[in-house]
This record gives C-alpha cells, sequence and structure tokens, in this order.
C-alpha cells in the first residue's frame, strides 16, 4: 500500500470514529494535507468527497440510533446526538435517503 492509500485509510477511519461528525477542515489539518487535495483523493478513489462521505456515516449512525433506542426518546435528542441542526434536519435526511419518514423506520 502506498502512502496515499495509508493516508486515505486513516482519514476515513477519523471520518468512522467521529460518526461523520468532523469537518472536512478538521480532517485536513489532522492529516497535514489541504482541504482541496483531500476533496481530489476522495473523488479519485472513492468517487464522492469527504463531505458526502462524511455525511452517509453521520446519517447510517443516527439510523442505528433511531433503531435501537426505545420509544420514548425523541428525534430531536437524536438529531442533536449525531450534529444535526433539529429533528426536521434530520428527518429531511431520512425522507432524502430513504424516502420513508422517521415513523415507518
Amino acid at each position: 500500500m502506498n502512502s496515499k492509500t495509508n493516508q486515505l485509510q486513516a482519514v476515513i477511519n477519523d471520518i468512522h470514529s467521529a460518526n461523520g461528525q468532523i469537518s472536512v477542515y478538521d480532517l485536513s489539518k489532522r492529516h497535514c494535507t489541504t482541504v482541496r487535495q483531500l476533496e481530489r483523493i476522495f473523488k479519485k478513489n472513492i468517487g464522492i468527497s469527504p463531505k458526502e462521505y462524511s455525511n452517509i456515516i453521520r446519517f447510517q449512525n443516527a439510523l442505528r440510533i433511531i433503531r435501537n433506542s426505545d420509544k420514548n426518546r425523541s428525534l430531536l435528542d437524536i438529531a442533536f446526538e449525531c450534529g444535526y441542526y433539529d429533528h426536521s434536519h434530520l428527518t429531511n435526511e431520512i425522507k432524502r435517503n430513504t424516502g420513508l419518514v422517521p415513523s415507518q423506520i
């Protein structure tokens, strides 16, 4: 494995350990590269930007929490825990990614 692949894997690991709640700027600083260079490496090797990848991981985390939490837990609570602005932001992401409303999950 070359150093670009190792760097990419390290960035992906960081995104996963932060559950997608890390900015591309913070990732670039942490891995001693520029935002633009990080975006280029990501697009070339993964096909999407690091921001899109982070959003997918964040969304998967939110879905996992929704599925595994008891019915008394509010969507607002989960939204804040997962870094969404409010519950409607999370609801819109759920609809956009699954075509379902939260109560259907």
